[in-house]
């Protein structure tokens, strides 16, 4: 639009130039004072163009570098806890920030003691309530959006951890998990730690996306990926996520490998942007941690659900070597 706008002035500029040659004046006229306008009012325009242009730049290479730095500077934790050590950590009184993103029923019928809930979707209406300063242990059912959020939480300047397996296949499962659940609710503290505004944004409209997406959540069914490999569509990239080896030993035809890890980032560019990228790994969540960075960098990517293990194999899927 304010491309057409340059023109039109620019248009508007030649036929004033056009009427002052026909007119009877003398040679080496002044401009008139509404020429003189049009042209203020052209350079105004493109100055605002170019400033409009910069501040996008300068936005996006916020969200882009808070992105690609959560692999830049990933902990040996790989921002993951297993349940049984969590529960230990309950039982021994540690005072735990710990947010339950499970629906408000669920969580009602029993979380750890103290745990916080604030469901999937309402994950940014609370960031700016979410401290810095502490350590953040998210937990959902599976493992999996929990790796998501605590993939965006880290991009937003938390220090979020992902409670492996979820509270159902790993919270429930731990001996004497009991003794640490409740079912009174704990209400989120207030807080006051602002997260860039271009950063919430992005992670605003990812939760948008995820809840108004085809695949929920962004998660893709192994029997799914399946039909697109079966059908031999070349509209879509699949990336592994797991190790060299493994993927080396048998991975799904077509994919290519990107180990998880520390300095992954460095590889994002053998991965195409102009087509849907479908992440997988062993059980789902360290590729659901790569889908929400690889989304934060414009990617249209998803999870295959239930990774190699419990989505592609459990189905009896074959794998290929080369």
């Amino acid at each position: 639009m304010k491309k057409l706008l340059v023109i039109l002035l620019a248009l508007t500029l030649v036929l004033a130039f056009a009427a002052c040659g026909n007119s009877e004046e003398p040679a080496g006229e002044e401009q008139t004072p509404e020429t003189e306008e049009v042209v203020n009012e052209e350079e105004t325009a493109e100055t605002d163009e170019e400033a409009a242009g910069t501040e996008a730049d300068t936005e996006s290479d916020v969200l882009t570098e808070a992105a690609l730095n959560y692999f830049a500077s990933f902990p040996d934790t790989r921002h993951v806890i297993d349940a049984e050590s969590l529960i230990e950590r309950v039982k021994a009184g540690e005072e735990l920030f710990i947010l339950d993103i499970r629906s408000a029923e669920d969580y009602a019928a029993g979380h750890i003691q103290g745990a916080y809930n604030v469901p999937y979707a309402d994950v940014p209406t609370v960031l700016d309530q979410l401290p810095n300063d502490v350590e953040i242990f998210v937990n959902c059912y599976s493992g999996q959006t929990s790796s998501q959020t605590v993939a965006l939480l880290n991009i937003a300047g938390k220090f979020a951890t992902n409670v492996q397996s979820g509270f159902n296949n790993g919270i429930s499962q731990v001996a004497g998990y009991e003794e640490v659940i409740s079912t009174e609710a704990t209400p989120l503290p207030e807080g006051d730690y602002p997260v860039d505004e271009t950063i919430k944004a992005a992670i605003t409209d990812y939760y948008a996306d995820a809840a108004s997406n085809t695949f929920r959540s962004f998660n893709i069914s192994a029997e799914q990926v399946k039909e697109l490999v079966d059908a031999g569509s070349t509209d879509y990239t699949i990336l592994s996520v797991r190790s060299a080896e493994d993927y080396a030993a048998g991975h799904i035809a077509g994919a290519i490998n990107i180990p998880f890890g520390a300095g992954m980032q460095e590889s994002f560019s053998q991965i195409p942007t102009d087509k849907p990228v479908i992440v997988y790994c062993y059980t789902g969540q360290t590729a659901s941690q790569v889908l929400g960075v690889l989304r934060m960098l414009g990617y249209e990517a998803y999870n295959m659900s239930g990774g190699m293990t419990n989505g592609w194999l459990a189905a009896g899927y074959e794998v290929v070597t080369e």
